[in-house]
């Protein structure tokens, strides 16, 4: 396959008409051939489906916007906030799955093939893991759809962000997705959420939390202190503690876990124009407060952990007053192979597919009942992915001896 090459190098953008909506990722982990093969399609095949219902997702969120704020109209999600899709990791814990598809595939580019529904060649269209991080940005993604920034170097999971807006890039209300993420919520019950956070101008950091069990907050995600009922809209930030490892932070996320909010980070946040500018110029000044380690600079969770503490210093806020969290329901880090099972038995229910038209979600559901064979209700029951044509292939699944992760099998 001949890629062409056409993103800068070091998080710099080529200068294009592309606004508001943007995917990272990393030479290194397949970056121009996620690109080629996955943002490239997405942009050709899934954006004309996406925009059947684009207007109406604008309009319901406008509903809930008052009169001189900053979104108003449909082109001020263009215009005003740039959304981001980070999916330049080397998706190892995903690795030994996705080889088994070949050697030229990452967890966000594996591909299922949609039953009734075909390219504008004619070929059977394909169904990505990154997809529905890229199709919940939708209401701010214009005609020519999501543009790529693809690195020649890693520099931490914001770092393509802070170089976009280190060369040059205009900063903008900023609002950032995990490219192995999903979420059953629509995009226009969480963007609506993000929309009044940017239209009040005392909000600088809002995420995205879900309630799991105390083991999966504490071991797995970051740990989210929010005030506030679980059954709230929204609550406020107090802190939190990200993926805790030391012994100190796993005693901090007990604690918290002890006030009855387990509340897991999702990866999904918001960081304003102003938070984002003064951030940057920090940065600029020679300090760099959101250092990770050397290799990577530039940490989404410091940047959120820094921006938190400094909102009363910046705005003259309580940290509390600036900063608020969104719970959703159901919420899976598809990156791990035991939640890719709950990921694809949840799709064969129609589950995670709220931000596509009806009749291609419905597509969806029938290949995956076609497709997905699950011979139990855990992952270790998890027999195999087909992703070939002839149904007969997961026959017998018990006997087959196709390598497995965490007790899936893909039968390419």
């Amino acid at each position: 396959m001949n890629i062409q090459k056409i993103s800068a190098q070091d998080g710099n953008l080529p200068q294009t008409s592309f606004k508001a909506s943007f995917v990272t990722l990393a030479e290194q982990n397949l970056g121009y051939e996620i690109k080629a093969n996955v943002v490239d399609t997405f942009n050709r095949e899934v954006i004309p489906q996406l925009n059947t219902v684009k207007e109406n997702a604008i309009t319901k969120i406008l509903q809930h916007c008052d009169k001189g704020a900053i979104l108003q109209k449909t082109e001020d999600f263009e215009n005003n906030v740039k959304f981001f899709t980070l999916a330049a990791g080397a998706g190892s814990r995903f690795k030994k799955l996705a080889n088994l598809v070949g050697n030229n595939c990452n967890k966000v580019s594996l591909p299922f093939i949609i039953d009734g529904q075909k390219t504008n060649n004619g070929e059977p269209a394909k169904l990505h893991m990154l997809d529905f991080a890229l199709a919940m940005g939708n209401v701010f993604t214009g005609k020519e759809g999501v543009n790529s920034i693809v690195a020649n170097k890693p520099s931490g999971s914001l770092g393509d962000i802070v170089n976009h807006y280190l060369n040059g890039g205009e900063i903008k209300d900023t609002i950032v997705c995990c490219g192995d993420n999903v979420f059953d919520d629509s995009a226009v019950d969480l963007m609506t959420f993000f929309a009044s956070e940017i239209n009040n101008p005392n909000k600088h950091l809002a995420l995205i939390g879900v309630p799991r069990k105390t083991e999966d907050v504490i071991g797995r995600f970051g740990c989210l202190d929010a005030d506030g009922k679980l059954d709230d809209y929204s609550l406020k930030l107090k802190g939190f503690v990200e993926k805790p490892k030391t012994n100190e932070e796993i005693e901090h996320a007990k604690q918290i876990a002890k006030k009855g909010k387990n509340i897991a980070n999702t990866g999904m946040f918001y960081i304003s124009k102003d938070a984002m500018t003064k951030l940057i110029d920090e940065i600029k000044s020679g300090n760099n407060p959101i250092m990770k380690n050397e290799s990577e600079p530039y940490d989404f969770a410091n940047a959120c952990i820094y921006i938190h503490k400094m909102i009363p210093e910046w705005f003259g806020i309580g940290s509390e007053e600036g900063a608020d969290v969104k719970l959703v329901n159901l919420w899976e880090d598809v990156g791990e192979p035991s939640a890719f099972f709950d990921y694809a038995r949840e799709i064969k229910n129609g589950t995670f597919l709220k931000n596509f038209p009806k009749d291609y979600a419905n597509n969806i559901i029938e290949a995956f009942k076609n497709r997905v064979h699950i011979g139990g209700t855990t992952p270790k029951d998890f027999r195999a992915i087909n992703f070939s044509n002839d149904i007969n292939a997961i026959n017998g699944i018990k006997q087959l001896h196709a390598p497995k992760c965490e007790g899936v099998s893909i039968i390419a």
